[in-house]
């Protein structure tokens, strides 16, 4: 397998190591009440019509504006990629632009990222690249929402960001926005979605919302599949990627509903969705020598049954939420991925003095039904068996590009924060392992993954960080023979050593309201 294909199965990690570094933009108002404590507040956060009750703000009229700028510096970690040659370690001035205008029952929000990125130098010529291809200006949240008085309803529409589910930043049923894993692998920006979204409140309780997406997005991935598909069978034939049609039938549509109690919040929610990876139909010829056969990328239908349930027991925030996704996958059939069954149940707590030391502690994990963990033969793929090596094949590619490279995953992350003098200091500790279950090891034994983010914030002035931190990535493996090794070039965390970097970070926020 190449890099650049291990590149697009570890997209994965994004539901196993979502404890990094938290993007600064597009960031999502997840409600939950069991946040950091005492951390300020990002200029899009909050923003989020997820939830947020209709008619809290009524008549006047209201203006905020809003601002994050960011200066990000990253020297690389890994001897071997002594390099700037992906966004995430390459240094940019990243700005977030914000308005809001409330007056009365309506409310405007308009979000804009503008970000300044470092320019490659062009050996050729000696000149730096243009102006035009090192800035980027990219919309963010976009919508307009109406709450009727009275009515206990409030209608949104235009480019949104959902928050679905109470667990922290990993969220089985938040599958409403794509994601960009140009920039992170470990919180991915949220990519804001065209659609209506209704909330609904008959109760102080019970709260019911829908939401239509007239066309399904899609993921930003790091390389194009047709041809990392052609790099892992060393296909001559055809690989066709087949985007979903843009017409009306590709819609995504969902429901939610929450009841808030005494005792916990609970919710139940479907979603007719887009599996966000590829399924491959494979046809043709495949032998020792000759390898030609036509390949067909599709993104399959899926649909999605989640839960989430939070409480309180003394200091103690609980949570756990579980997402169920089925496939159009029949027994036998290996050109579609398996459905699967993802989950985390956590706690987080505040003590030391004034309760501003912080723990969060989540034990993440994923099921795969019916998932087969006996090795490939691929000699008898090669040697002529034609209908083994087409499921052979199809199984290799649900393997790489579907991520689906285990039947079960344990894990857990930790968030440890000490806020020190008042904030002025404040260290922090975000880390994920995961170790794979019910897999082939005839090869190799593989001894889990680990990514940490250790790092210091300054706040020598109110709204003005200066942060230092690492963002590490570590895979263990122990082929046949061999002693154990990091694994860089195939594991879903692994993958991402050379991505490793130390990083500088000066972050000024700021926000103006006026009120009539």
């Amino acid at each position: 397998m190449t890099r650049k294909t291990a590149y697009l199965s570890a997209t994965l990690i994004v539901a196993l190591c979502a404890f990094g570094t938290a993007p600064l933009f597009a960031e999502e108002d997840s409600a939950d009440l069991f946040a950091d404590s005492g951390s300020d507040t990002p200029a899009t956060e909050g923003i989020s019509n997820a939830s947020a009750e209709p008619g809290s703000t009524a008549g006047g009229f209201t203006l905020k504006l809003s601002g994050s700028h960011k200066f990000d510096y990253r020297l690389p970690a890994y001897d071997d990629s002594w390099n700037y040659d992906s966004e995430m370690k390459s240094p940019a001035f990243k700005n977030d632009f914000g308005v809001e205008i409330q007056e009365g029952t309506l409310k405007i929000v308009s979000h804009w990222a503008v970000d300044a990125l470092l320019s490659a130098q062009d050996n050729s010529t000696g000149q730096y690249g243009s102006w035009n291809d090192s800035t980027r200006i990219r919309p963010l949240e976009n919508y307009v929402s109406w709450s009727p008085e009275g009515t206990g309803v409030r209608a949104s529409f235009g480019y949104q960001i959902f928050a679905w589910g109470v667990a922290d930043k990993v969220n089985p049923t938040d599958n409403l926005n794509p994601r960009d894993y140009t920039s992170s692998v470990i919180d991915p920006e949220k990519i804001p979605t065209l659609a209506a979204d209704l909330l609904w409140y008959p109760t102080d309780a019970l709260t019911i919302e829908g939401v239509f997406l007239p066309y399904e997005g899609a993921d930003l991935w790091i390389t194009d599949y047709a041809e990392s598909v052609k790099d892992t069978i060393e296909t001559t034939g055809t690989v066709t990627n087949n985007a979903i049609d843009y017409e009306p039938k590709n819609f995504v549509g969902g429901i939610k509903v929450s009841h808030r109690s005494d005792i916990g919040d609970f919710s139940a929610s479907y979603l007719y969705d887009f599996d966000s990876y590829y399924s491959a139909e494979v046809s043709g010829t495949y032998g020792l020598v000759t390898k030609t056969g036509n390949i067909e990328l599709e993104r399959r239908r899926m649909h999605r049954f989640g839960a989430d349930a939070k409480t309180t027991i003394g200091k103690y925030g609980l949570w756990l939420e579980t997402c169920y996704s089925l496939t159009d996958r029949e027994s036998g059939d290996d050109s579609i991925r398996h459905s699967k069954l993802d989950y985390v149940a956590g706690l987080d707590f505040n003590y030391g003095p004034n309760d501003s030391f912080y723990v969060n502690l989540q034990y993440i994990g994923s099921y795969i039904p019916g998932y087969d963990d006996d090795a490939l033969d691929t000699a008898r793929a090669y040697a002529g068996d034609y209908a083994y090596a087409e499921s052979y094949m199809e199984r290799t590619l649900a393997n790489t590009i579907g991520a689906e490279t285990e039947g079960m995953i344990h894990g857990c992350s930790a968030n440890l924060k000490w806020e020190l003098h008042d904030a002025l200091i404040t260290p922090q500790v975000k880390a994920v392992y995961y170790m794979p279950f019910n897999y082939d090891d005839s090869a190799r034994k593989r001894y889990g993954s680990l990514a940490i983010n250790p790092e210091i914030d300054l706040k020598p002035v109110d709204s003005f960080h200066i942060v230092a931190g690492a963002e590490l990535h570590y895979s263990w493996v122990k082929p046949d023979g061999k002693d154990v090794e990091l694994d860089t070039d195939t594991d879903k965390i692994g993958i991402y050593t050379p991505s490793n970097n130390v990083y500088l970070k000066v972050i000024y926020k700021w926000n103006y309201d006026l009120k009539k």
